[in-house]
């Protein structure tokens, strides 16, 4: 395994780990913007019926405007669409919609001429409601945010993951101050809107941030590694219980002004520490991220040869160890080393110099791993001397590997050096492994009959007797 290999191997294991957290996000974002489309055309249907139940769950509670649900759908659409790399342009249309809806509707409010009625389907229905006294508006809060919501998919459609993670992360406050308001029991925090828009609202913008999941704050907070895991049970923590403290605090309190007070007190403080957790988060994910890849930099380092970036000694040692308690249990083959080395390499560093000597081994190196394949592990123990590990290999077709790399480094070309001093030979000595699985044994017998190669005439294969 060369020095290339076995950091890409550290670097896909680092990915794999990062990213499960991640997709797992972006697949239940996906389902909660799915249900979210089901639930904003059950709402239309209660209109189309008139099934009051299914866009005012609560009686006595403000309703879901027709025109919330309308674009409610779009954006649940739209974000459905947005991962869909060929339609993206539908998701970008419908993100334009929801943009003119809120845009005219939030006009509106300021001049009084609120052109998005024109959008509005079911007004028979809603001014049937106004009459009777029941309220039934597309609110201020409910605009805003999903003007913000439409907003964020455009710059997520455009390629800009961070700024759409801030403005959901912006947008999901409305919804949030509205379940506090509709758990304090404080009609100030939600106003018009209803249960079912606010619960419309924390779908849209958990959907929206799940999309930006491998990016910016909500990587940071995903994290699998201990600045994530911190970062989740403080945001848990640092939101329920203070909330639950508000709630049985404000339940026993009788002054409703103090009770608007301590509520935006206490939501006041969920939303700075749920800041002051991602900010930290990111901080400390981007330190730790930069300490794992230095040890991991250090490690690979530390069982590579730096010249010919294949394994060196260290770590051909553990890993054939390994590899035959593995191979041991499961074949009834014998496993065989084989010590390689460079015919007369002293001549080659005499005859062209120690730099020519180090191109020789880095281009022998490759030879090697290209003869040998996935068929062993390779390593370099130092100098010009090469091991081998076959596990659970016949004789025969040792001898066939072995006959390979010599015919491999006879051909092997190193401009400066063969054109000019002749082709480079190899010598080979193979030794089995005894039943212990002993590394070392194994590689001292394979020495053995290296010495006997070289006393044979070099450039040949013997075997350990």
């Amino acid at each position: 395994m060369t020095k290339r290999n076995e950091t890409m191997l550290v670097l896909n294991e680092k990915l794999q780990t990062d990213q499960s957290l991640h997709r797992f996000v972006r697949k239940v974002g996906h389902k909660i913007s799915a249900i979210t489309v089901l639930l904003s055309a059950f709402t239309l249907l209660g209109y189309a019926f008139n099934i009051e139940f299914l866009y005012r769950p609560i009686a006595s509670e403000p309703a879901t405007n027709p025109l919330t649900a309308i674009v409610v759908l779009f954006l649940a659409l739209g974000l459905e669409l947005s991962v869909r790399a060929k339609q993206k342009l539908y998701s970008k249309v419908l993100a334009l919609l929801a943009v003119l809806i809120c845009s005219t509707h939030l006009i509106g409010f300021v001049v009084g001429n609120d052109l998005s009625q024109y959008f509005m389907l079911f007004s028979n229905v809603v001014e049937q409601d106004l009459l009777s006294g029941k309220d039934n508006s597309m609110g201020l809060n409910t605009t805003v945010m999903l003007l913000l919501l439409a907003f964020s998919l455009l710059l997520y459609i455009f390629k800009f993951p961070i700024h759409s993670q801030l403005l959901s992360f912006t947008s999901l406050c409305i919804p949030m101050v509205s379940i506090t308001g509709y758990a304090y029991g404080l009609t100030a925090f939600y106003g018009a809107m209803s249960i079912l828009s606010t619960t419309f609202g924390v779908f849209l913008c958990v959907s929206a941030l799940a999309i930006t999941a491998n990016k910016g704050g909500v990587k940071a907070v995903l994290s699998p590694y201990i600045g994530g895991r911190i970062a989740r049970m403080q945001m848990l923590l640092g939101y329920f219980v203070p909330l639950l403290i508000g709630y049985l605090v404000v339940r026993s309190l009788v002054n409703s002004n103090e009770n608007s007070i301590f509520g935006v007190y206490v939501v006041a403080i969920c939303w700075f520490i749920a800041l002051l957790v991602v900010i930290s988060a990111i901080v400390q994910e981007q330190v730790d991220r930069k300490r794992r890849e230095m040890e991991k930099a250090l490690k690979v380092s530390a069982m590579t040869d730096e010249l010919t970036s294949l394994p060196n000694r260290r770590y051909f040692m553990q890993a054939a160890a390994e590899k035959l308690e593995e191979q041991g249990a499961r074949s009834s083959l014998v496993s065989w080393f084989l010590m390689i080395d460079i015919d007369h390499f002293k001549k080659i560093n005499d005859a062209a110099g120690h730099d020519m000597g180090d191109r020789v081994l880095v281009e022998f190196g490759k030879t090697l791993k290209r003869a040998v394949g996935a068929q062993g592990l390779l390593c370099r123990l130092g100098g010009e001397e090469f091991s081998l590990l076959l596990p659970s290999t016949s004789k025969d077709k040792v001898e066939k590997i072995a006959e390979t790399i010599l015919r491999s480094v006879e051909s092997m070309v190193v401009p400066g050096y063969t054109d000019v001093h002749g082709c480079i030979t190899t010598s080979i000595g193979c030794g089995a492994a005894n039943q212990g699985n002993d590394v070392e044994y194994g590689l001292k017998l394979a020495d053995e009959a290296l010495y006997r190669s070289k006393s044979e005439g070099r450039n040949r294969v013997m075997f350990a007797a």
